[in-house]
């Protein structure tokens, strides 16, 4: 295939693919409504929020104990940083 034959179908794709994308963005826009893509509160209220009686983890448990597992062929007083013999 020539050059300008792949440069029209890659300008093509990406023609159809922006106009799927912006296709989809008015259909989400249809179903959900204005409410659904703006930001924030539109009521005017401010919101009520209430702080947490107790914090959620009270303190970090790691879930592996002990020495780090090695590969395999490493041994435990290797230098990774050695220079290859």
């Amino acid at each position: 295939m020539s050059h300008k034959v792949v440069h029209r179908m890659r300008l093509c794709a990406a023609i159809v693919g922006g106009g799927a994308i912006a296709l989809g963005g008015v259909a989400v826009y249809g179903v959900q409504g204005a409410e659904a893509t703006a930001a924030g509160s539109s009521s005017g209220a401010a919101p009520v929020t209430t702080p947490p009686t107790a914090p959620a983890i009270t303190k970090a448990v790691p879930s592996i104990t002990g020495p780090a597992p090695l590969f395999a062929g490493e041994a435990p007083d290797s230098n990774p940083q050695a220079p290859i013999p």
